[in-house]
């Protein structure tokens, strides 16, 4: 028999997702400093109650995101000039801002 654990809220792991996602987008032409996401809450339970909602904005929130509800989800938002970064997404985001500016000329 499968079992599959289901997680209770977004977990830091998926943060440190969204962030280096967002600073891959930032070394593309446009050097998007601001990266919107959608994560579904029906993915950590099937009733969606305020208890979820509050704990997955909490942990967004503790990393400088916002979130917020739309439906069944949260949109939440990786503005790179505000976010937590962990050592390894700072060193990567310092490389990804110096080739932008070098490439593009983007002066973030």
């Amino acid at each position: 028999m499968l079992y599959k654990e289901l997680q209770m809220s977004v977990t830091m792991r998926q943060i440190d997702d969204f962030i280096d996602v967002a600073i891959d987008r930032l070394s593309g032409e446009e050097g998007v400093a601001v990266s919107r996401f959608f994560v579904d809450l029906r993915d950590y339970q099937q009733r969606i109650t305020p208890k979820l909602v509050e704990q997955c904005v909490s942990v967004c929130e503790s990393r400088g995101l916002s979130a917020e509800r739309q439906g069944d989800g949260l949109h939440i938002i990786v503005n790179l000039n505000s976010c937590l970064m962990n050592h390894s997404q700072a060193v990567t985001y310092r490389a990804a801002l110096a080739f932008t500016r070098s490439q593009y000329g983007n002066h973030l």
